[in-house]
């Protein structure tokens, strides 16, 4: 029947990855939209492209002892084809119910093991699974669409599968990976599963989030998808997985920062320790502060400036939208924070007290910064300001709202906020010693 639905989405990682690898090779956008004519013409485009030797070393660690990866099956096409085919013709349309562990919406007929279905049980050898499981319920219909995962897959040493509940995420990330995988076709030159050669996983999936966001325009920052990777490999001695994901905010901040030229030229690129690395052209693939901070809900505000040259980055609005947007910080204690800074750097200007300055940028613990901040309030009542730089409930509220376990992110905005403010005049001062050196090396001599 023409209105039969086989396929939706099921919230499994590798049955819907193979459902939106099958509709962007046939090119539907739906899910619900597939058909059996379109699984029969995926299924003859893509056994010849299995067997091909990069392929074949691929299919190795994702369906171990399947068709193509078991040396000992002669025919490998013919019984892949086979295997393929018999799939198909036992594929029901989406039930109201259904025993099936992945959609829930069928009945299963046979006990898929890890030859079809990475990371579950391998038949006999049942001791490291749990419950002693021979493997897992999988409908024809969810086997089948995991058989085109590799598809949407991401080769990062193991292998890289997004999961998104964003329809437009996968349909985009499917068509780049089919497009590098159609050109190994019209070319012969086959590489195996999509492969920009990173090596670090978190890297790369920064990498293809901002490339989704860079490449295709779409209303993002409304899109407010949830992503999770998962780096796996489905090796018959070491199968191995890790599980990272992106909370919604940080997606909607990418979004939202494309356009920012400081944000990837300054700020992500300080997220790597560029003594460690050697080949300049190899960087991508080294631990990177920023990124490994977004993942794991810790600040990156130290990253918006650089004490050494006394510099902040990307501007306070920038700033303010990730503090608002990936901090969850309320605009009363931003406000705060910006009139705090900004009565520091008038003071710190109008004293000509650079030494204050170097004080607030070396104190190690909360215990000083706080001391000074009370020396300089006390300073400036010496030279008769009239209004404090903060009230206690600032101080409270504003400043410190965790006393001493936040404190270091308040002194890294306060310095942002007066390296902000005293650009130019900082500037001036570093020229001045340098002409007062100068002039000092001339007496000398």
């Amino acid at each position: 029947m023409e209105d039969e639905v086989f396929y939706q989405l099921t919230g499994n990682p590798f049955v819907d990855a193979g459902i939106w690898a099958i509709c962007g090779w046939v090119e539907k956008e739906n899910p619900e939209d597939l058909t059996k004519d379109d699984l029969k013409k995926i299924t003859k485009d893509i056994v010849p492209l299995y067997l091909t030797q990069e392929w074949s070393k691929n299919l190795f660690s994702i369906f171990p002892n399947n068709p193509v990866t078991n040396p000992s099956i002669k025919n490998k096409e013919e019984k892949l084809r086979q295997i393929y085919s018999d799939l198909i013709d036992q594929l029901e349309p989406v039930n109201e119910s259904g025993n099936c562990i992945s959609c829930g919406r069928r009945e299963v007929s046979d006990i898929r093991t890890k030859s079809e279905i990475p990371l579950i049980g391998s038949g006999k050898l049942i001791n490291f699974f749990p419950n002693g499981q021979p493997g897992g319920d999988y409908c024809p219909s969810c086997t089948l669409a995991v058989q085109f995962s590799p598809l949407a897959l991401y080769s990062c040493v193991n292998f890289l599968l997004l999961q998104t509940n964003s329809g437009k995420v996968m349909h985009y990330w499917c068509k780049s990976s089919i497009q590098d995988i159609r050109s190994q076709i019209l070319t012969r030159n086959y590489t195996g599963c999509f492969n920009e050669d990173y090596k670090n996983p978190v890297n790369a999936l920064f990498h293809i989030i901002e490339d989704i966001i860079l490449r295709y325009e779409e209303r993002w920052v409304e899109e407010n998808p949830s992503i999770t990777l998962y780096h796996f490999t489905n090796y018959n001695q070491n199968p191995d997985l890790n599980i990272y994901r992106v909370p919604n905010s940080v997606f909607r901040f990418l979004a939202d920062v494309k356009n920012e030229p400081e944000w990837k030229t300054k700020i992500v690129r300080r997220g790597y320790n560029w003594n460690k690395i050697k080949d300049k052209e190899n960087y991508k693939n080294r631990w990177n502060g920023v990124y490994s901070n977004l993942l794991n809900g810790k600040s990156i505000v130290g990253y918006f400036i650089n004490r050494r040259n006394k510099q902040s980055y990307g501007g306070w609005n920038l700033l303010e939208y990730y503090l608002m947007e990936v901090r969850n910080m309320d605009s009363k204690r931003l406000e705060t924070l910006k009139k705090v800074g900004d009565a520091l750097s008038e003071y710190i200007k109008e004293t000509q007290n650079i030494k204050r300055l170097t004080q607030l940028e070396t104190a190690s613990n909360f215990a000083t910064f706080r001391n000074l901040l009370r020396l300089i309030e006390k300073e400036r009542i010496k030279n008769a300001s009239i209004d404090p730089i903060f009230t206690l409930e600032d101080f409270m509220t504003g400043l410190f709202p965790e006393g001493n376990l936040g404190w270091k992110e308040t002194q890294d905005l306060l310095l942002f906020r007066i390296y902000e403010n005293l650009h130019n005049w900082l500037i001036e001062q570093d020229e001045l010693r340098e002409e007062i050196s100068v002039e000092e090396e001339k007496l000398e001599e």
